[in-house]
């Protein structure tokens, strides 16, 4: 290292041949080779992040299927009046307790 000269405020070149610029330039390059490769010694892991969107269509395929015969028998039964009845309202109340507990 000793034939590698100073290189002098006045941007001349050094023993070297390398401007300051260069040479600066010459050493980020340098910093970023050995960041780069630091990085890809250190042993990392795979990596998953889930979304809430796809949780939430998660917990929706969790669910059962739509049962379309009982559906349309509730629209029935809402269309013609019977669903109206207080002891059909009290055995809905109490299954949605009963689904919160």
């Amino acid at each position: 290292m000793r034939d590698i000269g100073n290189i002098g405020s006045s941007g001349s070149l050094g023993a070297a041949g390398i401007t300051p610029s260069a040479r600066s330039t010459g050493e980020a390059h340098t910093r970023r080779v050995a960041d780069a490769t630091s990085a890809t010694a250190r042993p990392t892991g795979d990596r998953v992040e889930v979304s809430e969107v796809a949780r939430w269509l998660g917990e929706m395929n969790r669910l059962p299927a739509v049962r379309e015969d009982k559906v349309a028998a509730a629209r029935a039964a809402i269309a013609n009046g019977s669903l109206d009845s207080d002891e059909k309202l009290a055995i809905a109340v109490q299954r949605m307790i009963d689904d919160v507990m």
